[in-house]
């Protein structure tokens, strides 16, 4: 679906002269383009505190500036935090700070997921596209005037989560290449389903969080279990699940330490064991959207049963 559009014609501004910051307090002009880096760097930092002081108000946005040649992009975004399954709605305004008509002939905004080594190393190959808004080439924008664009993300509901190492991206700018775009990080968190399972092995089972994740639709977290008899052959959980059209799909993953007697003396190895289950929409759920609680602790115990030293 093509983004909305709006043009709005502005008072021209010189060339490489002067960009004006959006901070009530910091209303004085930036001389550019010598201190134009040293600019955006400031410029996202009071911004990002805005964000925080707004945190009391009806809505928290996210807000990004990037300014390429004599064009100023700057990217809104309605909230700050994202689970799985929600939207991302955006708008993209773009005002040409020149004297003279710019062209945008590569006008970009997609939603990427980006691996933050490579990021920081500015590696070419750090971004997967997930979904690419989009948005008409050619258009001239006068000096001084504003394009304003919408588009809205639809984040699937096994779509990549913010981690350690990777976090989905919001990409904006006027190049084919990822490495000439801005860069809004998202931060996407699993769906309410999947942290209600998640929490139940904290809280009810007594497991201790290590850190969440997410590949090839699935998303997991590690697990360190209870110091109890009945999981003493238990190193690590991992915990993992999908959504699918009829449900979910959870894969317990144990770590475990199994005894060995294949030698002339009795001793321990570390092996893998896996436990699928097939949880349906009609099981897990009622009213539509309420987890039964007892259903997942009941389909909880039976996958911890399996690896139970029994003692």
């Amino acid at each position: 679906m093509r983004a909305g559009y709006r043009y709005r014609q502005g008072k021209s501004v010189a060339a490489g002269r002067f960009v004006w910051t959006v901070s009530a307090w910091r209303r004085k002009a930036v001389r550019a383009p010598a201190l134009r880096k040293r600019y955006v760097k400031a410029e996202t930092e009071s911004i990002t505190h805005v964000q925080h002081a707004s945190s009391c108000g009806t809505k928290l946005a996210m807000r990004g500036l990037f300014i390429q040649q004599s064009l100023e992009f700057r990217l809104d975004v309605q909230g700050d935090t994202f689970e799985q399954g929600q939207v991302v709605a955006c708008t993209l305004k773009v005002v040409n700070r020149g004297s003279a008509p710019a062209t945008l002939n590569s006008p970009t905004l997609s939603l990427a997921l980006g691996d933050l080594k490579a990021v920081k190393a500015k590696d070419p190959a750090a971004f997967e596209s997930i979904e690419e808004a989009e948005l008409e080439r050619g258009v001239e924008i006068a000096p001084g005037a504003e394009l304003s664009m919408q588009h809205t993300f639809n984040l699937d509901q096994n779509a990549p989560i913010s981690e350690k190492s990777k976090s989905p991206y919001l990409l904006y700018g006027d190049s084919d290449d990822v490495t000439a775009l801005g860069q809004l990080p998202l931060t996407v968190t699993p769906h309410k389903y999947l942290r209600t399972i998640f929490d139940t092995l904290t809280t009810v089972f007594s497991f201790l969080p290590k850190g969440k994740s997410s590949k090839n639709g699935w998303t997991s977290v590690a697990l360190k279990p209870p110091d109890s008899r009945s999981m003493s052959f238990v190193d690590q959980l991992t915990l993992s699940a999908r959504f699918v059209s009829d449900g979910l799909e959870v894969s317990f993953l144990f770590s475990v330490k199994k005894l060995d007697a294949s030698q002339a003396k009795v001793g321990v190895k570390k092996a893998k064991t896996e436990v699928k289950q097939a949880w349906s929409r009609a099981d897990l759920l009622f009213g539509g959207e309420f987890i039964r609680q007892e259903f997942v602790e009941a389909r909880v115990q039976e996958a911890l049963n399996e690896v139970s030293s029994g003692l």
